[in-house]
């Protein structure tokens, strides 16, 4: 009988620690992914700014535009690992009630499958090619993944979701789904970038295409600011929660 109880109070003890470890891991991830947006973006409006300035040198654009590029791959990856992070965190505090056990495992793949996509349209747009299928491709994930985030923050506040039972939650939700609809058009500038770019590699004295990619950064900054208030919005609600 002793031996039973102890056994039972040793198995609580595991999974309360397996818990509080799955629990530390997804803030630590989620925390991680928000600097990365902040930071990334923030360099991305300095530069797009430096590229698109009136009197910037053809070599000032170039290196402009090429970490414009760089830095938007990197918020692209934070963006994308929100997802999972903040799916895991949320489940292991309870606030996103999982109704099946697969759930965060179809997370991963969809997480997966969207990052594939993005990466493989990055680098299709700097192809001859111009990658406009998977830049498609990517425009339409990005649209319907963000009216989803939108709709089950909706049903959220309406108190009609059997997922999300808290408001700050589906705030997170809202300003989540808003980021990915923003994303949009930073993207398809992005992909102008990068078909600019190769352009300016094959004929280096360009003059069309180097106005052309300095029009480009001039455009960029506003959905960017954009974005970033938005990512700090929904840092404050994580920080702010009741709780």
């Amino acid at each position: 009988m002793i031996g039973d109880v102890t056994d039972t109070v040793s198995n609580i003890g595991w999974l309360t620690g397996a818990a509080l470890n799955t629990y530390a891991i997804s803030l630590y991830a989620h925390i991680l992914v928000v600097v990365y947006l902040l930071g990334a973006d923030l360099g991305r409006v300095y530069l797009a700014r430096l590229g698109g300035a009136p009197g910037a040198s053809p070599d000032a654009r170039l290196l402009a535009a090429r970490g414009v590029l760089f830095l938007g791959t990197v918020n692209s990856v934070a963006l994308i690992l929100i997802l999972p992070a903040g799916v895991s965190l949320a489940a292991s505090s309870g606030t996103y009630r999982m109704l099946l056990p697969t759930w965060l495992a179809a997370t991963w793949v969809v997480t997966g499958a969207w990052l594939a996509l993005t990466l493989a349209a990055d680098r299709a747009t700097g192809t001859a090619g111009g990658g406009r299928l998977l830049a498609g491709l990517d425009t339409l994930v990005r649209l319907a993944l963000g009216l989803g985030n939108l709709y089950d923050g909706a049903l959220g506040f309406a108190g009609r979701s059997v997922t999300v039972g808290d408001d700050w939650f589906a705030g997170k939700l809202t300003l989540y789904g808003l980021l990915i609809l923003v994303s949009i058009p930073v993207r398809h500038r992005s992909f102008g970038l990068r078909r600019e770019l190769r352009l300016l590699g094959l004929v280096a004295d360009d003059a069309t295409a180097a106005e052309r990619l300095a029009s480009g950064l001039a455009r960029l900054s506003l959905p960017i600011v954009l974005g970033w208030a938005l990512i700090l919005g929904a840092a404050w609600l994580g920080a702010a929660k009741p709780g």
